[in-house]
C-alpha cells in the first residue's frame, strides 16, 4: 500500500517532515501477495521520489513491510521475491536513504552554478581583503618602528603608508578576476572528482548502484531452486544475509553523501522533539542523560566527519595534481637552463680552441683556462645532482604535508560544523566548515 501524506512517526512531538512518496507503511494485502506469486502483476521500474535511487523490478532494494506468505514452496517463494515491486525504506528521520546524493552534473544546473559561483566569489573577495588589511598593518608597524629609531620622520612615514596602499591595492585589484577565474575551476574541478569518487564507491566497492546486487540474488535464488525443496532454508538464509549487507551498504554510503545544511537541520530538529525535560535528552551513545546541545554535536561531528571524507579527499587530490604540475614545470625549465649553459661552456671551448691555433705563445695559458672551464663544468654538474636530490626530496616533503594539513582541516572542519550546528542549525554549519577549515590552513601555513 503507498501511503501519501500520512505521518511516519506516532509521536505527537515528532518533526513534520514530508513523507516521500513510495514508501510502503503496513503490510501488504492478501490480493496483492497472491497477485505476485502467480505473476500477474509485473510493474515497471519503482521511483522513490525525491532521490536519484531507482529500484527495479528485479533489484532487491529494501521493501518496508514486504512479508512472504507461509506455506508456499522453494520455486513459489522465489518468483514471488523476484516480482515484487521494490522500495527502499525511510530512515529514522524520515528520509530516503541517499536522497541528499547529487548527480554527476547537478553543480552545472543554474541555481546551483549561480549559488556556488556566488560562493567562491565572496571567499576570495574576503581572503584578499583579510590579507591586504593583515599586510598594511605590518607595513605600518615596519614603518613606526622607523620612525621611533629616528631613521625617518612622521611625515615620510605617512607617505611610505599612502604610497604602499596605493601600490598594493591596485595590484591585488588588478589580480583578482583571476584569482577567482582559477578559484571557479578548482571548485569544479574538485566537485567533478567529488563525484567521480562517489560513482566508484557506489558502483564498484559499495555495489549499490547499477543491477550488479540484483543479479547476485537472482542467480542465488535460481540456483538454490535447482536444488528442490530441501535447500528452501538455506536459500532463505542467504537472501536474508545478502539483504542485510546491502542495507550496511546502502547506509554508508548515504553517509557519504549526506548534505550537512539540510542533516543540521533534521538533527537539531530530532533531538530537540525527543527532549523529556527542558535541555535534557537521553544520549544515543550511552543511554544516559545529557543536554541537548551536547547531543547536537555529537551527532553532528560523526555526520561532518562521514559527509566530508570524499570532498576533502578530492580536494586532496587536486591540491597534489597542482604541486605535482608546478614541479614539473619547475624541473624543466631547470633542465633546459642547465643544457643552454652546457651549450655556452661547449661554444667557449670550442672558441678556446681555435685561439690555440693562432696564438702559440699563449698555450700554457689557454690549456690552464680550459682545465679550470672543465673543473668547474665539473662542479656544476655535481651542483646539480645535489640539487635534482634536495629536489625529489621536497617534492615529498610538500605532499606528505599537504596530506597531513587536509586530514587536520578535515577533523577541524567536521568539530566546526558540529559546533555551528548548536549555535545556528543550518547555516551555522555551513560556516562552521568554512571557518574550521580556514583556521588549520592558518595555522599551518
Amino acid at each position: 500500500m503507498i501511503a501519501v501524506g500520512s505521518s511516519y512517526y506516532q509521536d505527537k512531538r515528532s518533526p513534520p517532515m514530508e513523507i516521500v512518496l513510495g514508501s510502503f507503511i503496513g503490510n501488504p494485502s492478501p490480493s496483492s501477495l497472491s497477485q505476485n506469486a502467480c505473476g500477474e502483476s509485473s510493474s515497471a521500474a519503482s521511483n522513490i521520489l525525491g532521490t536519484s535511487y531507482f529500484a527495479s523490478n528485479s533489484s532487491t532494494a529494501v521493501g518496508v513491510g514486504v512479508g512472504g506468505g507461509g506455506g508456499g514452496g522453494s520455486n513459489s517463494s522465489g518468483v514471488s521475491n523476484h516480482r515484487r515491486p521494490t522500495t527502499l525504506g525511510l530512515n529514522k528521520d524520515g528520509r530516503v536513504p541517499m536522497e541528499d546524493r547529487k548527480g554527476p552534473f547537478d553543480q552545472f544546473k543554474p541555481k546551483s552554478l549561480i549559488l556556488s559561483t556566488i560562493r567562491v566569489t565572496a571567499i576570495n573577495i574576503s581572503s584578499t581583503l583579510s590579507t591586504y588589511f593583515s599586510d598594511q598593518l605590518v607595513s605600518e608597524q615596519t614603518n613606526e618602528s622607523k620612525v621611533d629609531s629616528g631613521e625617518i620622520s612622521p611625515r615620510e612615514a605617512d607617505k611610505l603608508n599612502e604610497e604602499w596602499e596605493e601600490r598594493e591595492w591596485l595590484r591585488r585589484k588588478e589580480a583578482l578576476p583571476t584569482k577567482i577565474g582559477y578559484a571557479l575551476c578548482r571548485f569544479h574541478a574538485c566537485t567533478a572528482i567529488m563525484r567521480l569518487y562517489e560513482f566508484v564507491v557506489a558502483r564498484y566497492v559499495l555495489r549499490v548502484d547499477g543491477v550488479s546486487k540484483g543479479g547476485e540474488r537472482m542467480s542465488t535464488i535460481e540456483g538454490n531452486n535447482t536444488g528442490g525443496g530441501s535447500t528452501s532454508s538455506s536459500t532463505k538464509n542467504t537472501t536474508h544475509s545478502s539483504i542485510m549487507s546491502h542495507d550496511q551498504a546502502i547506509t554508508i554510503m548515504d553517509n557519504l553523501t549526506r548534505d550537512t545544511f539540510q542533516a543540521s537541520r533534521r538533527t537539531s530538529q530530532i533531538v530537540h522533539n525527543s527532549e523529556h525535560s527542558p535541555g535534557k535528552v537521553i544520549s544515543s551513545y550511552d543511554g544516559c542523560e545529557t543536554s541537548t546541545s551536547r547531543e547536537v554535536i555529537r551527532r553532528m561531528f560523526t555526520t561532518c566527519l562521514w559527509a566530508n571524507v570524499i570532498p576533502f579527499l578530492a580536494e586532496l587530490t587536486v591540491q597534489q595534481g597542482v604541486l605535482i604540475y608546478g614541479y614539473g614545470v619547475y624541473y624543466m625549465a631547470k633542465q633546459k637552463k642547465k643544457e643552454r649553459r652546457r651549450r655556452r661552456i661547449k661554444q667557449g671551448e670550442e672558441e678556446e680552441e681555435d685561439a690555440k691555433t693562432t696564438l702559440d705563445g699563449k698555450c700554457n695559458d689557454n690549456t690552464t683556462s680550459q682545465g679550470e672551464a672543465q673543473e668547474s663544468t665539473n662542479e656544476e654538474d655535481d651542483g646539480e645532482d645535489v640539487g635534482e636530490s634536495a629536489y625529489a626530496l621536497a617534492f615529498i616533503f610538500r605532499s606528505c604535508r599537504l596530506s597531513i594539513a587536509r586530514s587536520m582541516s578535515w577533523i577541524s572542519a567536521s568539530a566546526g560544523g558540529a559546533l555551528g550546528c548548536a549555535l545556528y542549525p543550518g547555516w551555522g554549519t555551513v560556516f562552521g566548515i568554512q571557518i574550521g577549515d580556514a583556521v588549520v590552513g592558518a595555522l599551518i601555513d
